[in-house]
């Protein structure tokens, strides 16, 4: 018998595993497709939103600040020229006075009786003058009928000519007198403001004393004093022969504006110590802010440059590579640019090259901008302030659009 006449027993029992074999890998085929981690679809980046605008042509006006110190034209301390008792003061710690003004007065009576004394001298002596002139004109009238000598008359004309002498002393020491009765009247040398008052009502008062009776300030007009580098005196010369530079003043912090000058004054040397030269500005102070002492900024206006392509200066970004812009094509996509920039003035700044004027810059946002980023542009003034919802804008693009 031939194995392949045998009954084959396996056959009907594969037949039925088939079916099931197939069921199982149908089923591990499902679940690996079910469980097979899926990958959402990606999305394409939200566009940053900046503010952008084009550049424009501004003047820019270059200035060279300082430190400087008020100072009035003139400050005197009122003292007295006689010693006497201050028997009165006309004033008011801190009032403003005009010139000539009365201020304070010593007791007259001591002075004025000397006066009296000499212009009593003064008379008598001219008394005697007037009878010696007599006695000269009778022995002048005798000597001609022999009945006075030649000596006679000499002896009558010396003494008129001793007599006038000592009537011409006496006017000088009258005068003196008055003078030294007129020292007793304090006033006011120039219009200005008066400070705290230095000597009390019934104090004896000398010329020698240290302090006199009050201190007298001018105020109008004043000066600043200040020193700047030495490289800007070539166009300080230059500009100052054909008129008066502009000088303008703030406060130290810089917030507030307190008046506007010209240039008076250039020291003939420059200080080999510090480089600096000394500079003085005259303001007119009629709103008194310019008080004496006070420290100031001073800024003069050395020229102009007109008509210069400029953008504000916060749209520049400062890199290793130097400075740059931040461009949108017109794509809408952002592009960075080199440009070279000049000087900054009140928060613009000059670009000398780099750009157009007809470009798009971004003023601001670029913060969160890469080359080639897309970006949805609100087109803004070009203004050194930036506006209003400029940082709102900013936020929002790093809500957006984390990089």
């Amino acid at each position: 018998m031939k194995p392949a006449d045998l009954p084959n027993h396996e056959a009907p029992g594969a037949r039925r595993r088939a079916p099931l074999v197939v069921a199982f890998v149908l089923l591990v085929v499902i679940l690996v497709a079910w469980l097979w981690p899926r990958h959402p679809a990606v999305k394409p980046a939200a566009a940053v939103p900046v503010n952008a605008g084009h550049p424009v042509n501004s003047d820019f006006p270059i200035r060279v600040s300082a430190v400087g110190t008020v100072q009035a034209l003139n400050t005197v301390d009122v003292k007295v020229r006689v010693d006497g008792q201050l028997q009165r003061v006309a004033f008011t710690e801190g009032q403003d006075v005009k010139a000539g003004q009365l201020l304070a007065q010593l007791d007259q009576g001591p002075l004025t009786a000397q006066l009296h004394q000499a212009e009593a001298a003064q008379r008598k002596d001219q008394a005697s003058l007037d009878n010696a002139r007599l006695d000269l004109t009778r022995y002048s009238k005798l000597v001609g009928i022999g009945a006075a000598t030649t000596q006679a008359v000499d002896t009558a004309k010396a003494q008129v000519e001793a007599l006038a002498a000592t009537v011409a002393a006496d006017a000088a020491l009258v005068q003196s007198d008055r003078l030294q009765l007129s020292f007793t009247t304090l006033f006011a040398p120039f219009t200005g403001r008066v400070g705290a008052r230095e000597a009390d009502i019934g104090a004896i008062v000398h010329p020698t004393d240290a302090t006199g009776i009050v201190t007298v300030t001018q105020m109008e007009p004043i000066t600043v004093l200040f020193s700047v580098p030495q490289d800007v005196l070539p166009d300080l010369l230059t500009n100052q022969a054909a008129a008066p530079l502009a000088v303008n003043v703030t406060t130290r912090s810089g917030s507030t504006a307190l008046a506007d000058g010209t240039l008076a004054f250039i020291d003939s040397t420059v200080d080999p110590t510090t480089g600096q030269i000394k500079l003085k500005a005259s303001f007119t102070n009629k709103d008194r802010k310019l008080w004496p002492g006070e420290l100031v900024n001073a800024r003069v206006l050395l020229r102009t440059d007109t008509q210069r392509l400029a953008v504000p200066s916060r749209a520049v970004v400062n890199t290793q590579n130097g400075t740059q812009l931040y461009v949108i094509a017109m794509n809408g996509t952002a592009q960075i640019r080199a440009v070279q920039t000049g000087v900054t003035v009140d928060g613009m700044t000059e670009i000398r090259g780099g750009i157009a004027p007809g470009d798009l810059v971004v003023f601001d946002g670029q913060s969160r901008l890469n080359p080639g980023v897309r970006v949805a542009a609100t087109t803004v003034p070009t203004v050194a302030q930036a506006p209003a919802n400029a940082n709102s804008a900013g936020s929002q693009a790093n809500q957006d659009n984390p990089l």
